[in-house]
């Protein structure tokens, strides 16, 4: 739900587009929920919009009346355009930002701050909190911070523009308009070298969507109203750059040849009978639009492995019986990805703008299919959670997926993505990487035999990764899931809040020495109480105890052989000292506070 701003001052309310994930493009009016003229109450729902694979509401923040909407259902427009205005009583609209006007989401905060009035000689500047902070303008002209970047770059004298934002200051959309009203015609385009420009209709969105394919406005024969260049018009120019030519009945040839306007098929001729016919919904467009992008932007390489996952199932079911019954095979795949990152951090990165951007948090994005389509929760700082602690927030996001009661909050900063389809029976298959991300994990089905495996597929960005580099880390995931107690140890240390992987190396191997068989968890608890319990008996110059661990009964027993040089009530508190010391305590609910017999 997102809570429109008003300025108090001026009781006026600029009903904007929210900014829904950084990084949102475009977003869909799915519906007014009042209309206008209606009378409306501080946090009632105004509106529903769609974007990002979410749907969120949005709210009034003041009583008043909705007395314009400038954005009809169904129409999709970039953040930070205004919707529509609420006024207070007795306010009227010119003290209102212009209909459709826009804030780049960068330059307000979080995206739906309203435009409020700028004081002359200053703008807003977006500071390092994300907060609103004053800036000197270019000369006298107010004018935002992203419409003076783009001015610097192209050499546009701001006094020259009429600014269309609040007390007429300058936007980044009154720059990007100048720029395509006035951008030059290459020579080898025109027979005619005094004609040096052509003017350019076209919308912002439509412009970034030629920015993002390469394509030239000025090569692009517009089929809109008054020559308008339409999204359509620049998608059949990159077609045609790409050497894909129309197929006769699906496409017709425009003038000039610069471009194709695609046309539907017509199914009566086809002898094809159309039951039904829909659009997509704004999250599923959403979907396509982004998935599109990447496969078309990232080279994609996938690499295959097969993974033995019988021990990490054994440990999954142990720690269940064990502990709080909230740990599952995913949680130690969880796991077991956040070390491999840690270690690999070019995995844990976003690739924008020809650069790669490492970033310090590992956010591991789980992908759910909910009723809207695929959503991607993201575990916010896996690196810094217990398996516990990791386990009950997957639970709490998938469970708010389902449910429909997610916020954006819960979708945002994910840096790497599992994708399992095990469930559905699929053995493996290439997963799309969602971008700005460098990489996804694809995961199939257990199959059973000797020992139960899955086959585990890693899709990754060649531009910023070799082969090489992710077999590496193919290789480093791999260890962590068929040697599970190596990360059900780190992340018990993270959980007891040592923030990191603490030196457990007597209590991480997991194969007994000469042997090939793995060590059971109630082996390696004995070994790290013993090691526990010998820390605390140095400080007393107390003979260390013999454990014998065992968790199959769903609490953890446990029996202590007492040495002669201490009494059993020694042995039992020394023994409970150990449990609560234990880097398995986490994990392990019941090992807090075991049944404990001295022998």
């Amino acid at each position: 739900m997102f809570r429109t701003p008003g300025v108090d001052e001026l009781m006026v309310q600029a009903i904007r587009m929210p900014m829904m994930g950084n990084t949102m493009e475009i977003g869909l009016l799915a519906e007014w929920v009042v209309d206008e003229g209606d009378s409306v109450e501080e946090d009632d729902v105004i509106a529903v919009v769609e974007s990002e694979k979410a749907v969120a509401d949005v709210v009034a923040s003041q009583d008043g009346t909705l007395a314009r909407v400038d954005v009809g259902e169904g129409e999709e427009v970039p953040p930070g355009t205004v919707l529509g205005i609420v006024l207070g009583r007795d306010e009227s609209l010119d003290g209102a930002p212009a209909p459709r006007s826009r804030v780049e989401p960068g330059e307000i905060d979080g995206g739906t701050a309203p435009e409020a009035a700028l004081p002359t000689g200053t703008t807003s500047e977006q500071d390092p909190d994300g907060g609103v902070a004053s800036a000197e303008t270019t000369g006298d002209v107010p004018a935002a911070p992203g419409a003076r970047r783009l001015a610097a770059e192209h050499g546009v004298d701001l006094t020259d523009l009429d600014g269309t934002g609040p007390d007429g200051a300058v936007l980044k959309t009154d720059v990007e308009e100048h720029l395509d009203q006035t951008e030059p015609v290459p020579a080898e385009r025109t027979d005619r070298s005094s004609v040096t420009e052509r003017r350019v209709f076209t919308s912002p969105s439509t412009r970034r969507l030629a920015r993002e394919l390469g394509v030239s406005l000025t090569d692009v024969g517009g089929t809109g109203i008054g020559g308008r260049v339409t999204e359509s018009d620049v998608r059949a120019a990159a077609s045609n750059a790409d050497g894909r030519e129309s197929t006769p009945g699906i496409g017709t040839a425009r003038s000039e040849g610069l471009a194709t306007e695609p046309t539907r098929n017509d199914a009566d001729a086809l002898g094809v009978t159309i039951d039904e016919e829909r659009p997509l919904s704004g999250v599923r467009r959403t979907i396509a639009a982004r998935m599109s992008r990447s496969a078309r932007e990232a080279p994609h390489v996938t690499l295959n492995r097969e993974v033995e996952v019988e021990r990490a199932l054994q440990t999954a079911e142990e720690l269940a019986q064990a502990g709080d019954g909230s740990i599952g095979f995913t949680d130690l795949l969880v796991a077991a990805t956040v070390r491999a990152l840690e270690r690999y951090p070019d995995f844990n990165a976003w690739f924008e703008d020809g650069r790669l951007r490492s970033v310090s948090e590992v956010n591991v994005a789980i992908a759910v299919d909910a009723a809207a389509g695929l959503v991607t929760p993201v575990i916010r700082e896996s690196e810094r959670r217990s398996l516990v602690e990791i386990a009950r927030e997957r639970r709490r996001l998938t469970d708010a997926v389902l449910d429909g009661e997610y916020s954006m909050d819960d979708l945002r900063g994910g840096t790497f993505t599992i994708s399992n389809l095990g469930m559905f029976g699929v053995d493996s298959f290439d997963p799309i990487i969602n971008p700005p991300q460098v990489a996804i994990l694809g995961v199939g089905r257990v199959r059973d035999g000797d020992e139960r495996s899955c086959t585990l597929s890693l899709s990754f960005d060649h531009r910023v990764v070799d082969g090489a580099d992710a077999a590496r880390f193919l290789d480093a995931l791999t260890t962590g899931i068929e040697a599970p107690a190596v990360v059900v140890t780190e992340r018990s240390a993270a959980g007891a809040g040592e923030w990191g992987v603490s030196d457990t190396s007597s209590a991480t191997d997991s194969r007994a020495p000469g042997d090939d068989e793995p060590v059971s968890m109630d082996e390696l608890v004995r070994r790290d109480l013993r090691e526990r319990a010998g820390d605390i008996a140095a400080a007393h110059d107390w003979s260390v105890p013999t454990f014998e661990v065992h968790l199959e009964d769903g609490h953890p027993s446990i029996t202590v052989q007492a040495p002669g040089t201490i009494s059993r009530a020694n042995t039992k508190r020394l023994a409970y000292a150990a449990c609560r010391e234990s880097v398995y305590a986490e994990a392990i609910t019941g090992l807090r506070d075991p049944e404990i017999t001295v022998e």
